[in-house]
């Protein structure tokens, strides 16, 4: 009695106990009672080996999701007494009233991938800034490339216009009038197209240009009228040549005077105020050439000096973009000193033969000597045929001893002129061809220094 009592109280024990794993680690055994005084523990189904479960799937790189926090800890795994473990069945009751909603989860960027271990990395940037990667190219920004504008740069793309320009003298402007067969400008008209662009560069504030000749006679006064006009022609601009030739110069009969004016009346008005005003005062010549003519040297009560150089260029240099100045024959007077004080450019001028190649090398030699050496850098020498026939020096040799001394292409040879030498107004339309050319050469070859910075 006492054996089946003590069967029956440890039988019901463990069935208690068992009632409490199901309360508190889900349905694991099943109690049933066969009859009065009797219970049967039907054991719990063997789990399946770790082997023949499926394997879960592993978890998605970078992917976040949001769990609701639990009630409680989930149970430990019990050791069964078979020797295998037991996975606790998931708590929390069941039923739609107790299910909760679980948020969306927040999409967040993927991360960039770890660098390999070869790659080195640059200066750590700030948190608004990216990694830059030493040895990739970095995109280029508005700071990299500095203030230019892109549209700036398009004015250097060469353009290929679909219309010819017509030639405009030659047997191609025969062929043209005659058969309007278009075979576009000669070689010689590009050239000079190509001359007069590096004229009309532009002039910063008013540049001035000095003609220099120790040695008389040599032309430089009709050099200045060609120079001067040449240059109004081309830029179209306001071009002024001043006579600063203190032994009574011609500069404004070579040009054609018409004004009695002289830089005397210049100076002494002090109403000047605009261009009209100054206008009075100066003679124009057909190329729009302005010659402002020195004091008559049978009424001048004193020479022109260095203060009335830098009187008049104080005056006519807010109105005019070049200014030329025909000097005389020394280089140590008053005037000459005023004019190599204020002038850009310079201009050289010697005859065709051996004392006036020996009078501009001693001029060349004693700007190196006093400081001018800058200056002597931005000047063209020029030999002028003043008589007919052929000179009894070689004017290629000449050439290149010249060359020497002064930047490349600035020795200018112009040929003898009929126009010229009448002594007469001189009148650009009427000079020779190849004058005028070499006119042209040397006004491009004086543009050149008009963007240079060594200026005064």
């Amino acid at each position: 009695m006492s054996a089946d009592y003590d069967r029956l109280f440890h039988s019901s024990g463990d069935a208690v106990q068992t009632a409490d794993d199901v309360d508190s680690d889900g349905p694991t055994s099943e109690v049933t009672t066969s009859g009065p005084g009797r219970s049967e523990v039907t054991p719990p189904p063997m789990p399946l080996a770790p082997s023949m479960t499926q394997a879960a799937p592993p978890p998605r790189q970078a992917e976040v999701t949001t769990q609701m926090p639990t009630t409680r800890p989930a149970p430990p795994l019990r050791q069964q007494p078979n020797g295998m473990l037991r996975t606790p069945a998931a708590p929390g009751p069941a039923g739609a009233r107790f299910e909760q909603q679980r948020p969306a989860p927040t999409p967040l960027s993927r991360p960039a991938p770890a660098p390999a271990p070869s790659q080195h990395f640059a200066e750590a940037p700030s948190d608004a800034d990216a990694v830059v990667r030493v040895g990739q190219p970095a995109a280029t920004s508005a700071a990299t490339i500095g203030n230019h504008r892109a549209i700036d740069a398009l004015s250097h793309v060469g353009v290929k216009s679909a219309v010819k320009m017509p030639p405009q003298r030659g047997w191609r402007r025969l062929l043209y009038v005659l058969t309007r067969i278009n075979l576009g400008l000669s070689p010689d008209e590009l050239y000079e197209m190509e001359l007069h662009t590096r004229i009309r560069r532009n002039a910063r504030d008013s540049y001035q240009i000095g003609v220099f000749g120790l040695k008389g006679g040599v032309g430089k006064t009709a050099i200045t009228v060609a120079l001067g006009s040449a240059l109004s022609k081309v830029r179209g601009d306001r071009i002024l040549a001043i006579d600063a030739d203190p032994d009574g110069g011609n500069l404004a009969d070579r040009a054609g005077r018409q004004s009695a004016a002289t830089i005397g009346d210049l100076l002494s008005d002090k109403e000047l105020a605009r261009y009209n005003d100054i206008r009075a005062y100066t003679s124009m010549n057909g190329s729009n050439l302005e010659v402002l003519s020195s004091e008559d040297y049978s009424g001048a009560r004193r020479e022109f000096n260095d203060e009335d150089w830098k009187g008049a260029t104080g005056i006519v240099s807010r109105y005019y973009n070049l200014v030329l100045a025909d000097c005389g024959a020394g280089l140590f007077q008053p005037a000459a000193r005023g004019v190599l004080s204020t002038v850009s450019g310079l201009v050289i001028v010697a005859s065709a033969s051996i004392d006036g190649a020996r009078q501009a090398a001693i001029t060349m030699d004693w700007l190196r000597q006093n400081g001018y050496q800058d200056l002597l850098g931005r000047s063209c020498v020029v030999i002028n045929h003043v008589v007919p026939g052929k000179p009894n020096i070689d004017i290629e040799d000449l050439v290149q001893q010249f060359e020497r001394h002064v930047p490349p292409g600035r020795v200018v040879v112009l040929p003898y002129d009929k126009h010229i030498a009448a002594g007469t107004e001189i009148q650009l339309d009427l000079l020779g061809k190849d004058f005028r050319r070499r006119t042209i050469e040397l006004a491009a070859a004086l543009s050149d220094d008009f963007d240079r910075l060594e200026r005064r």
